[in-house]
């Protein structure tokens, strides 16, 4: 049986490998739900379920994965994400933090937040 936290990580990693479908937008984001991702600035549900990305994002990794759940129906997730999308040579990597929240039994995003990750280089041996 999933656990709450593989629910959670399945939610939000879909949000990357579902990114041209808008309706996954709409049943897994709370009505007046919203991302801070810059440059873009505020994305409200709405608008990225009737705009959807042209592709979905591949090669996803989900790093240094944190779930906090701070009240019965509240979950805080944060992690280092990367992605490649067609046509892009370099991943994008970001450092992503979404709050969900509990609803009829299902849980949605109400928040995200989005900001530039630039790994460490590796440690030379």
């Amino acid at each position: 049986m999933p656990t709450l936290n593989d629910e959670i990580t399945a939610i939000e990693k879909g949000f990357w490998i579902h990114a041209d479908d808008g309706s996954y937008f709409t049943n897994n984001i709370v009505e007046g739900g919203l991302s801070v991702i810059e440059p873009m600035g505020f994305v409200e549900r709405d608008q990225v379920a009737k705009n959807p990305a042209e592709a979905p994002w591949r090669d996803v990794e989900m790093l240094d994965l944190k779930i906090r759940q701070v009240t019965p129906d509240v979950v805080i997730l944060a992690y280092h994400g990367r992605g490649r999308t067609d046509g892009q040579d370099a991943p994008y990597e970001g450092s992503i933090a979404s709050t969900y929240v509990r609803q009829d039994g299902k849980w949605k995003m109400a928040i995200s937040s989005h900001q530039p990750w630039k790994p460490a280089p590796p440690k030379k041996t």
